[in-house]
């Protein structure tokens, strides 16, 4: 039996840390994806939105998902 994977990539944020933003791109994305099989951190940073003295955790993430055949 072969096996198929997708690779896509989405951008998780948060106003809490990078993590909660990474956790957040998996519980939007397993919405309507299955087979989830790993996530990778691409890139991250951080927005300032100086006029709300708030700042906003980006992550860039590569998800990997089996396709089913």
């Amino acid at each position: 039996m072969s096996h198929l994977y997708k690779s896509i990539e989405l951008v998780g944020t948060s106003e809490i840390n990078w993590s909660d933003a990474v956790k957040n791109a998996y519980k939007e994305a397993k919405k309507t994806i299955r087979g989830i099989r790993n996530i990778e951190i691409l890139k991250s940073d951080v927005k300032v939105k100086e006029d709300m003295d708030r700042l906003i955790y980006r992550v860039r993430v590569r998800l990997n998902f089996e396709i089913e055949m």
